[in-house]
């Protein structure tokens, strides 16, 4: 992520004029050369292949406009296919444990309604916000049963405002993701030849590091936008349709290997040093870490089909583990990576074997919050950074698809005894089970060491109520958030201003390792040495063998 200054804000503004506006500039081009034949055939003569290499690249690119951009992006008009609704108890038990978690409802719904004026969001408005946060539904599709469960919940949203709300429906347009319209932004085949060479660079690197490709078939490689034609010659293969990953033998007889997801970019390339310094300076023990890192190629840059579903990524994932013969491994994950991440926390297959977790960057936790998905979504951009997250990522054809049509927050909101393993209200030592949030009955294990990665000016998520929440006892941090200091004794503020800034993290109550990057923005922790460092010393405690 690029930082605010006025030479990055632009640079950030040229190139999105670059990459958005380069196909009308090839019709004009054409047009010219139509209009002018006699002139540039002159040109051909005296400069063939300067004019032979602009027309192929206008042509291409207007051919690539016609019949690959645009046919790709009507599945954007299609109807998102919601996971089947909670029960009835399961989803009080979420509603009220959300609201509970609500530290400021009068900005809750602001934002949902994106900032609209309070006396604009009236009852039927908050009853259209609840039926597709709740139930996956459109007005008019629920039942008489539907309907008293909604009054149940409007009013305790009045007794959180603690006022009754107006009759009738207002102006306010709530935010409403797996429902709203997909928005995107168009961007030239210049984009795609870019995001090739990236690509391919990635390769070599990883390559170069001692990681091995595994592919999906050849078959494949006209399937995504741009071709990955290092896939005819790669000679292994994915164990698993659907995902292709890179793979580092796990050698270290004292250490745990290190399964990656990665987050919303252009694929692995932001992690190769940090994938590299891993394993730098192991003194101790014998081998290397393994680390299988997963590609999610529809978050990737990429014109592509769908992402796989919660259930068959877990199936996928589970095939490459059982390959490779990974009993038990430390989670480590970034961003996007972390809704994931709480799949795998959630699955009755993979949990017992996660032995440690790592989040840098989460986007899961608090998620009921509109911060995240307002900020991704909707903010209109004013900074640098923003204008880079906006048109890069947000308005992406294949991260809109993803989060505006296949991106369900129930899924992956992830709460913090769901982190550590343990059910809720249990203490941390794991003694005795349950049955947690969701209605599931959960069993007796000691908690799993959990780290935290949070940065300071992160665009994207509110991090000081992250680390508020996760360093409360209880629910007592929705007092703290509203205090300007932030609160008595678990006040992210408190901790991380009298933390060393290289230090290794604060501990919080229930054992969970809070790492607070000052000064930095969303991915940044991954831009220098220092940083990398402090995540993989982390990481590679966890990878302990005890």
């Amino acid at each position: 992520m690029i930082g605010t200054s006025i030479p990055e804000y632009i640079f950030i503004r040229i190139c999105i004029v670059l990459v958005q506006y380069t196909t009308p500039l090839c019709i004009a081009c054409l047009a010219l050369l139509a209009a002018v034949r006699g002139s540039w055939a002159a040109a051909l003569r005296h400069h063939p292949l300067a004019v032979a290499s602009l027309l192929a690249y206008c042509i291409a690119d207007v051919l690539y406009a016609v019949f690959v951009y645009v046919p790709h992006n009507r599945r954007l008009k299609e109807e998102a296919e919601h996971p089947p609704q909670l029960a009835r108890d399961e989803r009080r038990a979420l509603f009220q444990r959300c609201f509970a978690n609500v530290p400021d409802v009068r900005r809750y719904l602001q934002m949902w309604f994106l900032g609209a004026d309070e006396a604009e969001i009236r009852r039927d408005n908050l009853r259209d916000f609840i039926l597709w946060a709740f139930f996956d539904m459109s007005p008019g599709q629920e039942s008489v049963e539907d309907d008293a469960e909604l009054e149940e919940y409007i009013g305790i949203v009045e007794k959180c405002l603690g006022r009754k709300m107006e009759p009738g429906r207002g102006k306010a347009e709530g935010l409403r993701l797996t429902l709203d319209e997909v928005d995107t932004q168009y961007r030239s085949v210049v984009w795609y030849l870019a995001v090739g060479v990236v690509d391919f660079a990635s390769h070599c690197l990883l390559a170069l590091n001692g990681f091995h490709y595994h592919a999906q078939p050849a078959s494949t490689i006209f399937s995504l936008i741009p071709p990955r034609f290092q896939d005819i010659i790669t000679s292994r293969r994915s164990e698993s349709d659907g995902i292709s990953y890179w793979h580092r033998p796990h050698t270290a007889t004292d250490k745990l290997p290190v399964l990656f997801l990665h987050g919303i970019g252009i694929g692995l390339y932001t992690y190769v040093a940090f994938f590299s310094r891993l394993n730098s300076g192991r003194q101790n023990g014998e081998g290397q870490i393994g680390i299988i890192a997963i590609e999610n190629l529809p978050i990737s840059f990429r014109l592509t089909g769908a992402p796989l579903s919660r259930l068959e990524f877990l199936e996928r994932v589970a095939t490459i583990l059982d390959a490779h013969g990974w009993d038990r491994f430390v989670l480590a994950s970034h961003s996007y990576g972390t809704a994931l991440a709480t799949h795998m926390l959630r699955s009755e297959n993979l949990a017992d074997r996660i032995a440690s977790v790592v989040l840098i960057d989460p986007v899961t936790i608090l998620l009921h919050l509109p911060d995240v998905a307002y900020n991704f979504t909707r903010r209109r951009p004013r900074k640098a950074n923003e204008w880079q997250l906006w048109y890069f990522a947000s308005m992406d054809p294949g991260v809109a698809h993803c989060l505006g049509r296949h991106f369900f927050w129930k899924e992956n909101i992830v709460w913090k005894e769901e982190l550590l393993g343990v059910a809720r209200g249990a203490p941390t030592e794991g003694v005795g089970g349950g049955v947690n949030n969701r209605g599931v009955q959960t069993t007796a294990r000691p908690p799993r060491k959990v780290a935290v990665c949070l940065a300071e000016r992160d665009l994207i998520v509110d991090t000081p109520k992250v680390a508020q929440y996760l360093a409360a006892d209880g629910d007592e941090w929705v007092v703290a958030a509203l205090s300007p200091a932030g609160g008595q004794g678990t006040s992210a503020w408190e901790w991380s201003v009298n933390q060393d800034r290289g230090g290794s993290g604060h501990l919080t109550r229930d054992g969970i390792e809070l790492l607070w990057f000052w000064g930095l923005d969303h991915a940044q922790a991954f831009d220098s040495k220092e940083n990398q460092e402090r995540l993989c010393s982390v990481i590679r405690r966890f990878c302990i063998i005890e």
